[in-house]
């Protein structure tokens, strides 16, 4: 995520289906949140955060044969731990909670208003990361990618969007294609600024190169970009902060 409006990417669990469906049906309600992931087997949980990166979990303390405060640690051990906000009927676990620096800690049965309060200071604190890690790399004007078994360090301001490919991404250029490793979404935390916003799931664009916006069904847009022959979609999860960006 990005401070300038991307989804929470959020990953839920618990071992009780109905509890997952109740967390669902409440975070369904926020717009900024964007469900990627749940398990009720604690013995998933870091393989789904290594493979989706998450920015946020729910985590049920009581996993059944395993322990959440358990995971959560394990959790905290890793590069760049999503926010953790733990959930259990039980008050007696948050001050174990609250040493291990989760995000914060909620009481089931739960209610909206609780977990949208409990999504929002996330919220302030992944954008607050965000902001500060774009003014670490606010000097970074080349990337290293690759082209045909060979490294380049191709200029940010020859990219015209990048591209999701397998784990990693296309970046694509006036001069070519270049292949990265990084992900989306650690493409997106690199750069600084409004240059480069998200524009779907598997699409970051350079506004620069952004020649046209035209009007799309449901509510979202096409892009025409200087460059390139294909149009790219707008879509709808990503509207919002796009219209916010171009000011329309």
């Amino acid at each position: 995520m990005q401070g300038g409006g991307s989804m929470i990417r959020t990953v839920i669990v618990d071992d009780e289906a109905y509890i997952r469906d109740e967390l669902k049906y409440f975070l369904d309600q926020l717009e900024d949140v964007e469900i990627v992931g749940e398990t009720g087997d604690g013995d998933e949980v870091l393989e789904i955060i290594e493979r989706e990166k998450p920015d946020l979990v729910f985590l049920d303390i009581e996993l059944g044969h395993a322990n959440g405060l358990t995971i959560a640690r394990r959790i905290m051990q890793m590069w760049e731990p999503p926010k953790i906000i733990l959930s259990t009927a039980y008050d007696k676990y948050a001050v174990m909670g609250f040493e291990l620096s989760v995000s914060d800690y909620i009481l089931k049965p739960f209610s909206l208003e609780r977990i949208r309060n409990a999504v929002s200071k996330a919220m302030g604190s992944i954008k607050n990361e965000s902001v500060r890690k774009a003014d670490e790399n606010s000097r970074m004007d080349k990337i290293a990618a690759s082209r045909n078994g060979r490294i380049y360090l191709v200029d940010t301001s020859d990219i015209i969007h990048i591209q999701a490919k397998g784990n990693g991404a296309a970046i694509v250029t006036r001069e070519g294609t270049y292949e990265i490793s990084s992900n989306l979404k650690e493409i997106e935390e690199s750069f600084h600024g409004g240059k480069f916003i998200r524009i779907h799931k598997s699409s970051i664009v350079n506004v620069d190169f952004v020649e046209e916006i035209i009007p799309w069904f449901n509510y979202t847009c096409k892009l025409r970009l200087r460059g390139l022959d294909e149009e790219l979609t707008v879509s709808r999860n990503y509207f919002k902060s796009f219209k916010e960006n171009f000011k329309i």
